[in-house]
């Protein structure tokens, strides 16, 4: 007989997490897990299984605000154990923060399924101690995470945060983002959708736009680059997307950057770009990485927490600070100094004046990216999902 397991996220709008959910749900094993997905919000940008059961304990407001996000946790808590006892559901799996603490307090409710959640953020950037609601987060994640049977964060570095900021005491296991690299491939393949020139050299990120994903540093450090030939897509949605176009615009860069919307096929624009470039404040593990290697496309990131070093440097210490005028060539990309303009400008100046040297990243790239492929990746979760059902 099948296991009965929930995978509960806030939505499948196109952002880094809900794709590795995406992945899951059209990966595992079907025949031997009854998967149902809850969720808290109505967006659904990645393709799923048609005949997948859906369940919603609420259909909120993506930018709601942060005190009404906060009263609403025990009512959903309480909605989320009813549906997991009411449909004799065995194991949970949560991703992304606020489901986390939705599922871990959902034992205070009752519920019976083994609860398991997956951390991919770096929290002490997502909880800012100084405001009243990041203390209010910190205090219920220290209340509330060591209640979950496991936490199966996906970067050492979040296990770091989360027992070094929070002394949380747990079950720890990191687990690889899954990802599909035949689709990843398939898709680049495919013909552009929209005519560009790539004769220029050519740097890429896609990204929500949001406060935590920095496009802010990536103009501000092409500003002191516009002598030289290249040209900047962003590729993305989101809340702060109008004002980057306006500082582009303010900036006199217009000539330099494409903005591209959303599209679920990007990698059709990797794999003609020659870098890749992230500037976030803070990630989990940033998939969009794994997924440009796929693409053959060398990496230029910013050094934050928690990923890139992980992935692009595996040797080095996490610990590792970069001077703010200079850039390190790490194994398998380039890392330079976390939000810095300087840094970060003199990486993608090099980029352009030493392409062979950048273009050697393009087979390591995929080599590495074999490591998340998402079948073994998948596995994984099996191995740990059968551990704690026969818990």
């Amino acid at each position: 007989m099948r296991k009965k397991i929930v995978i509960l996220t806030y939505s499948l709008g196109g952002a880094g997490a809900e794709r590795i959910v995406a992945n899951l749900l059209n990966h595992l094993n079907r025949d031997k897990y009854d998967i149902h997905l809850v969720l808290m919000n109505t967006d659904i940008e990645y393709e799923i299984f048609e005949d997948q059961e859906i369940h919603f304990i609420e259909k909120s407001y993506r930018y709601e605000n942060e005190f009404r996000k906060f009263i609403k946790l025990p009512a959903l808590a309480y909605r989320f154990a009813k549906y997991c006892n009411e449909n004799e559901i065995e194991l949970v799996l949560a991703v992304m923060s606020r489901p986390n603490l939705i599922a871990s307090m959902a034992k205070l409710f009752g519920i019976k399924a083994k609860v398991l959640i997956s951390e991919r953020c770096y929290t002490p950037y997502t909880y800012n101690k100084q405001s009243f609601a990041g203390k209010i987060k910190v205090a219920m994640l220290k209340w509330l995470y060591p209640k979950a049977d496991g936490i199966l964060p996906n970067s050492k570095g979040t296990v770091e945060a989360l027992r070094s900021f929070y002394q949380v005491k747990s079950n720890f296991t990191v687990v690889k983002n899954p990802t599909d690299i035949n689709k990843i491939k398939n898709l680049a393949a495919i013909g552009l959708t929209r005519h560009l020139d790539f004769r220029r050299f050519t740097f890429i990120n896609v990204a929500t736009f949001r406060d935590e994903k920095n496009q802010d540093l990536i103009i501000d450090s092409i500003a002191g680059m516009r002598e030289m030939d290249f040209q900047l897509i962003l590729i993305g949605k989101g809340e702060t997307l109008d004002r980057i176009k306006q500082k582009v615009h303010s900036l006199q860069l217009d000539e330099k950057v494409v903005f591209i919307n959303f599209t679920d096929n990007p990698y059709q624009y990797m794999a003609k770009a020659d870098c890749f470039v992230l500037s976030s404040f803070s990630e989990g593990f940033p998939n969009v990485l794994i997924e440009s290697m796929v693409c053959g496309l060398p990496i230029i990131s910013v050094d934050c927490k928690t990923g890139p070093r992980e992935l692009l440097a595996p040797s080095t210490d996490l610990n590792t600070l970069i001077a703010a005028s200079d850039f390190e060539i790490a194994e398998y990309g380039i890392l330079c100094a976390d939000n810095c303009k300087t840094s970060l400008a003199a990486a993608m100046t090099w980029a352009l004046e030493h392409k062979e040297q950048l273009n050697a990243y393009k087979e390591k790239g995929i080599v590495k990216s074999n490591d998340f492929e998402i079948k073994n990746v998948c596995d994984e979760f099996s191995v740990i999902f059968d551990t704690y059902l026969k818990k």
